[in-house]
């Protein structure tokens, strides 16, 4: 009995183990090799020119919207909540649940590929926000704040990250690419109405999304995910006729 129970105890830690290791192994799809190099795609952001002075006029844009309060709360808003409940509100069914979890690490293994390109362009780049350049507030940072931030501009992360889930989920759910488009569009924009992040930025992120989803659609791994990820939505699919039947 005892040896059986020590059998028992160690097929349990060794599938604890590996479960651990392929969850901690998961960084996303894309080999280091695959992955596109931003740099390389991605033009200099403008500091000069017609480009530089459509970035001002947005930046001047984004301002006047904050003189509208439900602007102001909704992207407030947005900037303290996860985009996985953005994209669910605006889809108006919940498809991003840890009930859907072959959907959501789609997603979410997808963004870090994406991560893994911007990131190394916003350090090569190194821009600066455009509340830093003019050293006022913007509509998370008082004008004394403005000298310091944590990252930097150029692509815009929240972009980057809100494109790829527009790109990935269409794949799931083509018939919501609409919506999808234009949650990722809004949200984005929401950073250059609080004075943020350059319009520049945005399609930067846009960009980088675009590229890593390219790549994306040729990996096997992906494919196999995005496989599971269709066969869950199937069953929300079912569920959300089923319930419309109830009622």
């Amino acid at each position: 009995m005892k040896k059986i129970l020590l059998l028992i105890a160690g097929v349990i830690l060794a599938t604890s183990c590996t479960t651990q290791i392929q969850q901690k192994s998961r960084k996303g799809f894309l080999t280091m090799e695959e992955l596109p190099i931003a740099v390389k795609f991605l033009p200099a952001p403008p500091t000069s020119g017609a480009a530089y002075d459509e970035d001002v006029k947005y930046y001047e844009w984004g301002k006047e919207q904050r003189k509208d309060p439900k602007v102001c709360e909704l992207c407030l808003r947005q900037d303290t909540m996860d985009v996985t409940t953005i994209f669910n509100e605006a889809l108006g069914f919940e498809l991003l649940s840890y009930e859907n979890k072959d959907i959501l690490d789609l997603v979410s293994w997808a963004v870090k590929d994406a991560r893994k390109v911007s990131n190394p362009a916003k350090e090569y780049y190194k821009r600066l926000k455009p509340f830093q350049i003019f050293h006022e507030a913007s509509l998370k940072d008082n004008a004394k704040s403005a000298v310091s931030s944590s990252t930097f501009a150029y692509p815009s992360g929240h972009a980057v990250r809100s494109w790829t889930y527009a790109f990935v989920l269409a794949d799931v759910a083509p018939e919501y690419t609409k919506v999808l488009n234009k949650c990722a569009d809004d949200y984005s924009m929401g950073r250059v109405i609080m004075g943020r992040h350059w319009k520049t930025d945005i399609d930067a992120g846009k960009m980088v999304a675009a590229k890593v989803y390219e790549v994306l659609k040729k990996s096997p791994a992906y494919q196999a995910q995005l496989k599971l990820a269709r066969d869950q939505y199937k069953h929300v699919q079912s569920e959300k006729t089923h319930g419309g039947t109830d009622l």
